[in-house]
């Protein structure tokens, strides 16, 4: 299985989630973890999982990341298996927003399939991660490597 993890991070938060929900589908095969401003605008066909999360700000995404959906190739989403994640601050999500809603929300609307319920990490005011938060995205990452078919090669 070959994955590619996107991500916008401001703090180091973000990153780390992203790394280490990566160390999980490295178990399953290659992952590749990308900052947005590096990330492609087309996927390959042998990326069987696209992962893209960042920082919830303002209630929803960055202007990074809602840029970057904004100029990826439809075509190359159609029924791709992906997953959405953020890190937010500690409040319910009505008063906090979600990044992660609004990223499935777009993926879905180009035509990717998203696999998996979108994770939030949990950052306080600092912002840091709180404690147990990077077992959580390692979890979540083994979740998604048990979900993803790969693509036949």
């Amino acid at each position: 299985m070959k994955s590619l993890v996107v991500y916008v991070s401001h703090k180091g938060n973000t990153q780390r989630v992203a790394e280490t929900i990566a160390d999980e589908l490295r178990l399953k095969g290659a992952a590749e973890v990308i900052p947005v401003e590096e990330a492609p605008s087309a996927m390959e066909a042998d990326v069987d999982l696209l992962v893209i999360g960042g920082p919830t700000e303002g209630h929803g995404m960055t202007p990074e990341m809602s840029n970057y959906l904004d100029r990826l190739d439809p075509a190359s989403l159609r029924a791709r298996p992906v997953a959405a994640f953020d890190t937010r601050i500690n409040w319910p999500r009505l008063l906090s927003g979600s990044a992660a809603a609004g990223i499935a929300k777009r993926l879905e609307a180009a035509g990717a399939r998203v696999i998996e319920p979108q994770g939030s990490f949990i950052v306080n005011t600092e912002p840091a991660l709180l404690p147990g938060e990077l077992e959580r995205a390692r979890a979540w990452g083994e979740s998604l490597a048990a979900s993803v078919v790969p693509v036949p090669a």
